[in-house]
């Protein structure tokens, strides 16, 4: 517009009245923009704190569950032990049966 409003000579060459129409533009939407990037820190502030917090639950709840498999590893090896044993006093035990009938 300005272009051919420049034949007329209606906004002379350095386009004032564009340059006034962009800079009120500019004025306006600047803060508007502004805003927008300060609400969207709050958001992504809101949702780095609900992450952390879900990583600390989950986190506790893995270190939990690995705490019960300790403690379910421990007791099967201590049934493992318990077994071994007492399958070693059955073999002596019928050893020694069969020793005192063969004899």
């Amino acid at each position: 517009m300005n272009a051919v409003g420049l034949s007329l000579h209606w906004d002379p060459y350095p386009f004032i009245l564009l340059n006034l129409a962009f800079s009120l533009q500019a004025a306006y939407a600047a803060p508007l923009i502004l805003l927008a990037a300060t609400r969207q820190a709050e958001r992504d502030k809101k949702f780095a704190a609900l992450t952390g917090k879900r990583h600390d639950e989950m986190e506790a709840r893995d270190e939990a569950a690995l705490d019960e498999l300790r403690k379910l590893l421990d007791g099967n090896t201590a049934l493992t032990k318990a077994d071994k044993e007492l399958t070693e006093q059955v073999a002596k035990l019928t050893r020694e049966i069969h020793a005192k009938l063969s004899g």
